[in-house]
């Protein structure tokens, strides 16, 4: 069983910068991390895995079936059905680690997320693939449904490569990260590091800040090296107008005598000497600076502040509803920079109460004191907010610009007309163009879902140091974020077609 990429180069159609340019890795049996900033080609390189997208140059050698496993499940295939229903006792055993009832898998369509995605993990696994690829297997999905993942996946033995930014699932099944990097129009670079996820980036920082210690060191002793040059320079070329006889008297023997004593004891010659050693050392230093890749000098990080004051914010007793189900929630009173996660299974109705606390501000006239991310933009909604960032001056596009650069992305290839941005590009970018109106009431529906975990650790930092004076509410299922940026935790707990809002 092997997976091998040997010099694998790679650009998108239309587009003049390689995105990777003689890459190559090597995976073996259990699972492997692969992670990375939005844009830095995570996907293209399980599609290059996959077959579904061809190198440009280089070769790809694997043993066995490859099943990729896209960030969308579009439902089984005729395939999936024969295996899934075949009788065979591992498959039977995936079903009751996965809790999938053959009741549940025929009727796919009505589903929740969180089951959908369990099947789409179960018609994969029925396959028995040597090499199985997930991208972001995790999105929306509750710590219920990721458990039985984590389940059904730490008996897979095969190779397995995870597209995740979610640490604690990461880490559950593996301690090795291949961490994809790309600066400017520059390829991708990649670190192979023998670590779970949020030790891996812990080192690929330390690693980086060391790189850029050595690159600055290296700058700086070339400039010292040529400082030494032009002053042995300065000194050489007063030292040989010293020497000259022009200007001297042709019967003035004595200080012919001197020069010629001095022009003996060679101190001109021992400055030139010294020169050319200090200048031969700048040109190796040179050429050393030259070989190593310059590290990525990202700024990284933005700021919070509630630009408007906003009070204590009030909710009334309500009975919520959609369709059959309805959603109790009592009287609420939220204090002024209180920063909450809502917690629950999947369809529990969390974004039922978000979109309806909203609303409630809107009423009150608060809507321009508040930043609302939703989960998933729909079309119209990225129509919309890409016409927004193109109608605005260059100069305030371009504030936004470095916004996005801070946040982890690489704006100039974003927004290059090439490839549409992507849905954590997205939130980015309605984050970044909101969050100068002077917000003071934060509202984000499971932010981390498609969000690169540079992206994720900046946005967790600016809340938990710099949001104290803005009003937070979240839904998430991300325990490492939700643990480091709330303070308070509201549970919605679901009992068939009726729910309530619990407040710890």
């Amino acid at each position: 069983m092997f997976l091998q990429l040997d010099d694998i180069s790679f650009s998108y159609p239309g587009s003049g910068c390689e995105l990777f340019s003689g890459l190559s890795l090597s995976f073996y049996e259990g699972w492997t991390v692969i992670a990375g900033s939005n844009g830095a080609g995570k996907s293209t390189l399980a599609s290059i895995i996959s077959g579904s997208a061809i190198p440009d140059s280089g070769r790809v050698r694997k043993s066995g079936e490859v099943i990729l496993c896209p960030q969308i499940f579009r439902g089984l295939m005729p395939d999936d059905w024969a295996d899934i229903f075949s009788g065979d006792n591992h498959v039977g055993m995936l079903k009751s680690t996965l809790r999938l009832s053959d009741e549940m898998i025929e009727r796919e369509e009505t589903l929740s997320g969180g089951e959908k995605k369990r099947l789409q993990l179960l018609a994969a696994l029925s396959h028995s693939p040597e090499i199985l690829i997930l991208d972001e297997p995790t999105n929306h999905l509750d710590s219920y449904s990721r458990d039985l993942m984590i389940g059904a996946l730490r008996v897979f033995d095969g190779i397995g490569i995870i597209i995740s930014h979610d640490r604690a699932f990461a880490s559950a099944l593996s301690s090795r990260t291949v961490i994809l990097e790309r600066g400017g129009d520059g390829p991708v670079s990649v670190e192979d590091i023998p670590l779970s996820l949020p030790e891996a980036y812990e080192e690929h920082e330390r690693r980086r800040k060391s790189g850029r210690e050595a690159y600055e060191s290296i700058r700086s002793a070339i400039s010292a090296e040529r400082m030494i040059v032009r002053t042995l320079g300065e000194k050489s070329s007063v030292m040989r107008k010293g020497l000259s006889k022009k200007d001297i008297d042709s019967k003035d023997h004595d200080a012919k005598a001197r020069i010629d004593g001095a022009r003996i004891s060679g101190k001109d010659a021992s400055l030139d000497g010294a020169m050319r050693n200090h200048r031969a050392h700048a040109q190796h230093l040179e050429d050393k600076l030259l070989s190593v890749r310059k590290p990525l000098m990202r700024k990284e990080g933005l700021s919070l502040s509630g630009g408007m004051y906003v009070p204590d914010i009030s909710f009334p007793e309500s009975i919520l509803r959609a369709g059959t189900y309805s959603l109790e929630v009592p009287s609420l009173s939220v204090r002024a920079g209180a920063h909450i996660a809502i917690t629950g299974k999947n369809g529990s109705g969390k974004t039922l109460f978000m979109k309806a606390f909203h609303e409630h501000l809107v009423k009150q006239g608060k809507e321009h004191s508040v930043l609302y991310i939703p989960q998933e933009f729909s079309l119209k909604e990225e129509e919309a907010l890409l016409s927004a960032f193109m109608s605005l001056s260059d100069d305030e596009r371009g504030m936004i610009l470095s916004d996005l650069y801070r946040m982890g992305s690489e704006p100039s290839s974003l927004f290059s007309g090439s490839l549409s941005p992507s849905p954590g590009e997205m939130k980015k970018l309605a984050f970044a163009m909101s969050r100068r109106d002077g917000r003071s009431v934060l509202l984000m529906d499971e932010p981390t879902n498609h969000l690169d975990i540079v992206s994720m650790r900046i946005m967790e930092k600016m809340i938990r140091e710099d949001g104290r004076e803005m009003t937070v509410l979240l839904i998430s299922h991300d325990e490492a974020f939700i643990s480091a940026c709330a303070d308070t935790f509201w549970r919605v707990d679901r009992n068939g077609e009726r729910g309530k809002l619990v407040i710890s």
